[in-house]
């Protein structure tokens, strides 16, 4: 999570990097490990590197653990936009040795098991 973090966000562990005035807090409780329920954005003009992207998200689940998402562009190719999406999709999962990951239409990453799987059941893309 950090080597991705370190890579696509600048200064991420800093709060002006994400886009809450709470990010302070959230960042210290979801990084040692309590289940806050809070997600994070990071945008181009708060510290994301790589122009394909809109957002980077960090999201600390309900349930433990940590989710990672990234933002694209649908406009003005939704079919570039989608193609896109899964190569950062397969992305994500090769630099993070995910197990599981999905491309969704504007919503907010899941924050308890039960979202997850909600969400890899209407995904328009999922791997496994």
């Amino acid at each position: 999570m950090e080597n991705f973090l370190d890579t696509h966000v600048a200064h991420w562990r800093e709060p002006a990097a994400w886009l809450a005035e709470d990010a302070a807090d959230t960042l210290r409780t979801g990084l040692s490990g309590s289940p806050s329920g809070e997600t994070l954005y990071a945008s181009r003009l708060s510290g994301v590197r790589n122009p394909e992207l809109d957002f980077v998200m960090l999201a600390f689940p309900r349930d433990a653990g940590v989710v990672l998402g990234v933002s694209v562009d649908l406009e003005p190719d939704e079919d570039a936009a989608m193609t896109q999406a899964e190569q950062w999709l397969a992305r994500l999962m090769d630099e993070l040795c995910a197990a599981q990951g999905f491309v969704q239409a504007e919503e907010p990453p899941p924050l308890t098991e039960a979202e997850w799987q909600a969400g890899m059941a209407r995904s328009l893309r999922s791997r496994s």
